[in-house]
């Protein structure tokens, strides 16, 4: 999907109608969970501020050379800090660059832009120093500063900025950049679901194909859940909290589905015949009481429980309300992922 298909419409409209009418902040807060939208937003409103001839911001970028370079991050009114994601901390230096920068005008377009991608990672220090230069900033710049959310940083910071709310994708988007991005139709719906309005979160599963190994999963537990739990006896504290993870998000779509008898919200909605039949086989209370306990096991764990021991206490959970032989239906006819 080009980057154009990740921007916030609404919010772009929201900013373009402030260059109209000359109701610009010198510093906006972008506010969000997910990262990539942050970042495409703040390029689309760099580009709204230096375009030379656009005035549509759905028509952003408008392929024109500064659209281009400002996409490209290679123009010179448009600068990064904090690119390096990896980096714990955006350095004092680079916050002493962007002061000395703010002074100049324009190299070349209309408006200076100062993007800190990953705000979060500045530190007291260089917060400080931004703080000064926040104040009164000269006019012709624009600061933009990407964060998860506010609070992550200083409240006289904050107070200095106007705060633009990026909302997490919609499951259809992620699913519609996926297929563009070549995943498979079922893939990206069931990862989509499954990643809570996070794009970065669906591309990873997709990379380590979530999807076929939480299938094979299904089907071992559906089979014989003892069996699928031992394999992971030996694995680490993390791997077993991802299975405990796994069994809890299969469980809340049984439930799901047993109060609702839709298919609208469930995760796994690709394997709709096989929740169906658990809804059917198993009581709502018993279910809900497998959820709350595992829930429980998987806290422990996270408070330095045993794995070995939450493994067990998992399969004695299980097999309680579940079971331990396959069900009928599945004897009968396997569910196939339909």
């Amino acid at each position: 999907m080009s980057s154009a298909g990740l921007v916030d419409q609404y919010l772009l409209h929201r900013l373009t109608g402030q260059i109209e009418r000359r109701q610009l902040s010198s510093t906006y807060l972008f506010t969000g969970p997910e990262s990539e939208k942050n970042k495409q937003l703040a390029i689309a409103f760099a580009q709204a501020l230096n375009c030379p001839r656009t005035e549509r911001p759905e028509a952003l970028p408008c392929g024109c050379t500064v659209c281009r370079r400002i996409e490209a991050g290679v123009h010179p009114d448009v600068m990064w800090y904090g690119t390096d994601e990896e980096s714990n901390a955006i350095k004092i230096s680079q916050v002493r660059e962007f002061r000395s920068l703010l002074a100049l005008k324009p190299f070349e377009g209309k408006v200076k832009v100062f993007i800190f991608n990953g705000a979060e990672r500045l530190s007291s220090e260089a917060q400080n120093a931004l703080l000064k230069s926040l104040e009164e900033p000269p006019r012709g710049n624009a600061i933009v500063l990407l964060v998860p959310q506010a609070n992550v940083l200083f409240d006289t910071v904050v107070s200095r900025a106007l705060e633009i709310k990026v909302p997490p994708f919609k499951t259809e988007e992620i699913r519609n950049i996926l297929v563009e991005e070549g995943a498979a139709e079922k893939e990206s719906e069931f990862l989509a679901r499954m990643a809570q309005g996070k794009l970065a979160r669906a591309r990873e599963a997709l990379q380590e194909g979530w999807f076929h190994t939480k299938n094979q999963w299904l089907d071992s537990l559906v089979k014989n859940p003892i069996a699928f739990l031992d394999q992971f006896g030996e694995s680490s504290r993390g791997h077993i909290s991802v299975v405990l993870a796994f069994l809890l998000e299969w469980l809340r779509d049984v439930l799901v589905f047993e109060v609702s008898g839709e298919s609208e919200f469930l995760v796994h909605a690709d394997r709709i015949r096989l929740i169906e039949s658990y809804a059917e086989r198993y009581p709502f209370d018993s279910v809900l009481e497998l959820f709350e306990r595992i829930e429980e096991i998987r806290k422990a764990l996270r408070d330095y429980g045993n794995q070995k021991l939450a493994l067990t206490q998992t399969q004695i959970l299980w097999g309680k309300v579940v079971g331990n032989d396959p069900p009928p239906f599945i004897l009968k006819k396997p569910d196939g992922g339909g």
